[in-house]
C-alpha cells in the first residue's frame, strides 16, 4: 500500500531539517497543530497537515486519475526562546522565517526522492505568516505545496 503523501512530506522533513532545539531527544515534526498548553521544550515544532485533494480522470474509459495533493506545512515558534547555530542567534521571526525556508529548500531540492514515493511536480502555493489565530507569544508560518499524484487502478 502506498505511502499518504503526508507521511511521505513528514518523513523527508524529519530526515532532513535542523533541529534548533538540540537538546529535544524526540521528533518534532508533527501531524497536526499543537495543544496550546504545550511547554518550551515543544518548541520550535512543524506541523504537515491534508489542505486538500481535487483529482480528475486521466483518459476516458478508465478509473485512473491525477490527484494534486495540497498540503499545509505550519511552523510554530514560542516567542522569547533563543537558539543558537553557527554561532548565530535565533528567535522569534527571525526562527520561524529560517525553518519555514529550510522546508523549502528540502522540498525544493529533494523532488527526486519525492517522485520516487510517488509525488510530482512540486509547487510552493503560498508562504504567510498566521498571527492573528494562535495564542499569545505563539508565531506561525505556513507553506502551502501542491503536489502531482497519478493513481492507477488495476
Amino acid at each position: 500500500m502506498e505511502k499518504e503523501p503526508i507521511i511521505i512530506v513528514q518523513e523527508l522533513l524529519r530526515s532532513n531539517l535542523y533541529d534548533y532545539n538540540t537538546s529535544r531527544t524526540s521528533s518534532w515534526i508533527y501531524p497536526d497543530f499543537p495543544k496550546v498548553n504545550l511547554g518550551n521544550e515543544s518548541y520550535p515544532r512543524v506541523s504537515v497537515t491534508d489542505y486538500d485533494e481535487p483529482a480528475k480522470k486521466m483518459s476516458v474509459g478508465t478509473s485512473n486519475e491525477m490527484q494534486s495533493v495540497n498540503i499545509d506545512i505550519n511552523v510554530w515558534i514560542k516567542s522569547g526562546l533563543i537558539y543558537e547555530r553557527d554561532d548565530e542567534q535565533f528567535e522569534g521571526a527571525k526562527l520561524r522565517d529560517a525553518i519555514a525556508r529550510e522546508i523549502v529548500d528540502v522540498l525544493r531540492t529533494m523532488q527526486d526522492v519525492m517522485a520516487v514515493s510517488g509525488l510530482h511536480n512540486y509547487e510552493r502555493i503560498g508562504m504567510k505568516s498566521i498571527n492573528s489565530e494562535v495564542p499569545e507569544g505563539i508565531l506561525r508560518k505556513q507553506i502551502t505545496v501542491r503536489f502531482q499524484r497519478p493513481v492507477i487502478r488495476a
